[in-house]
């Protein structure tokens, strides 16, 4: 292996702040490249978002500009994106009754308030939440996006210059009319783009990825719309005067003396900062399981930095800003090694902006569409909903219904919060079937229900941490034994004396408990070894969790300790899936002696 890869085992591992600059070839060549996809993909969430499209590269350049000051990830890139597209849309269009005009200015007050709610749920350390999320529902959210972003980009496709409305089914209602109205020589530029992604992106040879998809695409559709000499109503729009004709300011006052659209506000404000935190901890999550340093990202410095950044890119006229699953990607695989790589993707942005904006002015719209809805499919795509079955049925059911609502009601929150209670409904009744009590003579199966639901719903949200060590707790309901202290055979080796820790149910609804108990009491001194055994002594433990636990377990590892999880013989599996949700009839732990 040469000494210049970076997955050398001795090489340091490179840091943000000053002592990154030393990187700087790295992170510039790579922040010049991810510059060259981040701009189409900016000027495309910013017409999805009915922004103008200025300001989607405006919130891209404040975000690079800040993120590198405020730590918090390491090879992350953060700017607009399309999975907030549909919900500023959605906020724009109630907070402008229909006017997107109207509604921008106003829209840019809720950004400033969502990123100031993010600054204080950063101080309360509540950046972990969003890991703890219902995993189901989350992906029931990004694929109901994904349907949202293809649904409301189907009339620019088509060039349907109509305005955009809120309703997604009276949108769907709405496509034979935009088919009827379309424009044949706009249709036809923006089909073959989206061909051609979809034709690229199932590429693995050498000449497919040369150029990244999206580049190539919407040069393309420049030199298209040159040849063709398309109508400037169906071209991206940026103006030649940035500085006065390209940046909009929030309008408080207005906000505040409308009293009527404060609930408004505060629903827009709400479904940002769900979106924004789940999507962004998911997405430095993700990436930091391919950063080549193995560098681990810290969820309530990158929530702090996303709300300064939204503030700030609120003021100057910009989007929401969050991590960027395809820039952060490109970013890796083209060598950037610290987040100065955002700053130099800030600064490229800036140049092509200022230099280049006659020839930007040259993309179609329809072009852009392309874009947006083969971004919508990656979200929503079959295999998604695949791999959730693979999982277990009621994942698939969560995230169906998640999305069914979604496109119902088109409101996110909505979606979210339903998918949340069927989540909660499906764990009840598990836990309800799970009990081993003998119902009284005469009972009927309702009123055995209703006896045991109070207990159910305890045992979903309390502390599923039954005791740790050998000494004996006070919840007395569960006969726990002690477990041997002789060698048990763990995940890594033998393992002897094991730090004992005894859970009850583990659900995603109190997983945050769960990760503080064992955080506050499993401090192990510097450059010692412990031994963790996890005993199993609940009824239920959901998916959420079984990744938990499994993360904790590889975490254990790479800390050069050992950890073994015992029980899950016990439990019945809803599918062959390893983290596949597990319900466990009652039982005590005699089998663990």
């Amino acid at each position: 292996m040469s000494s210049h890869d970076p997955m050398t085992p001795t090489m340091e591992k490179p840091r943000n702040g000053i002592r990154g600059l030393k990187h700087w070839r790295y992170d510039l060549l790579a922040g010049l490249q991810v510059a060259l996809i981040g701009l189409p993909l900016s000027l495309g969430i910013a017409v999805a978002s009915g922004a103008p499209p200025i300001t989607g590269v405006i919130s891209a350049i404040i975000a690079g500009l800040v993120f590198p000051f405020l730590g918090g990830a390491y090879v992350t890139i953060s700017g607009p994106a399309a999975g907030l597209a549909p919900a500023l849309l959605a906020g724009m269009i109630t907070l402008g009754h229909g006017d997107l005009a109207v509604g921008y200015p106003l829209l840019l007050v809720a950004i400033c308030l969502t990123g100031i709610v993010q600054v204080l749920l950063s101080i309360l350390r509540a950046g972990s939440f969003a890991l703890y999320f219902p995993i189901s529902v989350v992906e029931g959210m990004l694929s109901a996006i994904g349907m949202l972003i293809i649904i409301k980009q189907i009339p620019q496709l088509l060039g349907d210059q109509l305005p955009p409305v809120k309703s997604i089914p009276a949108a769907i209602l709405a496509i034979p009319h935009d088919i009827q109205e379309m424009n044949p020589e706009i249709f036809l530029v923006g089909g073959l783009a989206l061909a051609l992604l979809f034709f690229l992106s199932s590429r693995t040879e050498r000449w497919a990825t040369l150029i990244p998809a999206p580049l190539l695409v919407v040069s393309l559709g420049g030199i298209v719309s040159w040849f063709l000499q398309l109508p400037q109503e169906y071209l991206v729009h940026i103006p030649l005067d940035i500085f006065q004709h390209g940046i909009h300011f929030p309008h408080f006052s207005e906000a505040w003396q409308n009293q009527d659209l404060w609930m408004a506000f505060l629903v827009t404000i709400v479904t940002l900062t769900l979106i924004d935190g789940t999507e962004s901890l998911a997405t430095i999550a993700a990436v930091d399981k391919i950063d080549p340093f193995h560098r681990k990202s810290d969820p309530n410095v990158t929530l702090r930095a996303m709300g300064i950044s939204n503030i700030l890119s609120s003021l100057a006229g910009g989007l929401t800003i969050i991590p960027g699953g395809v820039k952060s990607t490109t970013n890796i695989m083209t060598g950037g090694r610290t987040l100065w790589a955002n700053f130099y993707y800030a600064c490229s942005l800036a140049l092509l902006l200022w230099f280049g904006t006659r020839l930007i002015n040259l993309i179609p719209l329809s072009v852009l569409a392309a874009l947006l809805i083969w971004i919508g499919w990656q979200l929503c795509a079959p295999r998604i909903f695949q791999k959730m079955l693979a999982i277990g049925k009621e994942q698939l059911l969560i995230a169906v219904v998640t999305v069914v609502v979604t496109l119902y009601t088109s409101d996110l929150l909505e979606g979210v919060a339903l998918g949340t209670v069927t989540k909660v409904i499906v764990l009840c009744i598990d836990l309800v079937r799970a009990s081993a009590q003998e119902a009284p003579f005469g009972e009927s199966p309702f009123g055995r229900a209703a006896r045991l639901l109070p207990a159910a719903l305890t045992e979903l949200f309390s502390n599923p941490v039954i005791r740790i060590g050998d000494g004996r707790g006070s919840r007395e309901r569960y006969s726990v034994m002690t477990v041997a202290t002789s060698a048990i055979r763990g995940t890594v080796g033998e393992m002897k004396n094991p730090y004992k820790i005894y859970l009850s149910s583990v659900t995603c609804m109190n997983l945050m408990k769960l990760d503080k108990a064992l955080h506050e009491t499993l401090v192990v001194p510097p450059n010692s070894k412990a031994n963790f055994l996890i005993i199993l002594a609940g009824q239920v433990i959901d998916h959420t969790s079984m990744k938990y636990l499994h993360h904790f377990q590889d975490q254990c590892i790479e800390a050069g300790h050992t950890c073994a999880i015992v029980g899950m013989d016990h439990f019945r599996a809803f599918s062959d899936h390893v983290l596949a949700y597990r319900v466990n009839p009652p039982r005590s732990l005699m089998a663990f002696a």
